[in-house]
C-alpha cells in the first residue's frame, strides 16, 4: 500500500496559517493543478468536487475535521486515477511559534491498472500543492517524508 507524503516550512503560527489554507474548499485557491472546486456541505460528510487544470474531475468526502488540531481526512469518492481505499490527510504542526509545518499525505491500493505512474502522479499532485504554498507563504524549502 503506498503512502506518500510532502511537507513545507512555513514562516507563520499555526492559527494563522490554518484560517489561510485550512478549510476543506480552501485547495481550490491554491493548488496550482486545480482549476476550481465545489464543495456541497459543510462539516463531516461535506464533499468537494475539483476540477483539474486538464479538465478531470475528483471527487473527495471529509471524514475528519478537527480545527483544534489543524488537520482534515478525506477519502476519494471518484476520480481518474486507478487507485482503491484512497485516504488523504492534510495537518499543520508548530516547528516554533511562528513557523509550522504543512504535512500532506496520501494512502491508497492500486487498481489493477495502477502501477508506478499513478503513484508518482499521487506524489506529482501533493507536492506541487507543498511546493505552491512555499512559495506563496515563503520559509524553507519543502521536504519528502517517507
Amino acid at each position: 500500500m503506498p503512502k506518500i507524503t510532502e511537507t513545507a516550512t512555513i514562516g507563520l503560527d499555526t492559527e494563522t496559517l490554518w484560517n489561510e489554507i485550512g478549510g476543506f474548499g480552501s485547495v481550490g485557491e491554491w493548488h496550482p493543478m486545480v482549476s476550481s472546486m465545489d464543495v456541497v456541505g459543510e462539516g463531516t460528510g461535506a464533499m468537494r468536487i475539483a476540477r483539474g487544470n486538464a479538465g478531470e474531475d475528483q471527487a473527495e468526502r471529509l471524514q475528519t475535521l478537527d480545527s483544534e488540531r489543524h488537520l482534515y481526512r478525506y477519502t476519494l469518492e471518484r476520480g481518474s486515477i486507478p487507485v482503491r481505499d484512497y485516504r488523504g490527510e492534510f495537518r499543520i504542526e508548530a516547528a516554533d511559534a511562528s513557523t509550522s509545518v504543512v504535512i500532506w499525505s496520501a494512502q491508497f491500493e492500486l487498481a489493477e491498472d495502477g502501477d508506478g505512474r499513478t503513484v508518482e502522479s499521487v506524489r506529482r499532485f501533493l507536492r506541487a500543492g507543498t511546493e505552491n504554498l512555499r512559495r506563496r507563504f515563503g520559509e524553507t524549502a519543502c521536504r519528502q517524508r517517507n
